[in-house]
């Protein structure tokens, strides 16, 4: 999903493309993939934005429960991104230094994703798959 997208869909909500919004939707469409609430604090502070906290707690509240985000946490911590319709991956996580490194995944978990939707007539919006371990890094 693109930023375009990503408006059409908040207005699509009834939503507003408010400033912290919207820069909120372009920091995050432009990391590779997880940033942590924290991340985004950074890089709004970096463009002279000074929400305070309970304003960026509401927005990422409301861009998740519309499906213009993604949150997920990993290791007691939220972290956010775009879904992709067209590339599906997954996460390594450190249990170490907590560094996450996003890997793609084939299509065959795709496809039991789908069997397993169907053969249990669930239809399924998103999942989470994070692989735990030590990065080579941490295992030197």
């Amino acid at each position: 999903m693109d930023k375009n997208t990503s408006y059409i869909k908040i207005r699509e909500q009834g939503g507003r493309i408010t400033k912290i919004r919207s820069e909120i939707v372009n920091i995050i469409s432009n990391k590779d993939c997880l940033i942590s609430s924290t991340g985004l604090l950074s890089g709004l502070s970096k463009l002279n934005i000074h929400p305070n906290r309970s304003t960026i707690y509401r927005e990422l509240q409301f861009l998740t429960k519309n499906n213009v985000i993604l949150k997920k946490t990993i290791s007691g911590v939220d972290y956010y991104e775009i879904p992709h319709d067209h590339h599906h991956h997954h996460h390594l996580v450190c249990m170490n230094c907590n560094s996450i490194i996003k890997v793609e995944m084939n299509n065959h978990l795709e496809e039991q994703e789908k069997q397993i939707a169907k053969q249990n007539k669930f239809n399924i919006i998103n999942h989470s798959l994070e692989f735990y371990g030590y990065c080579q890094k941490c295992q030197a």
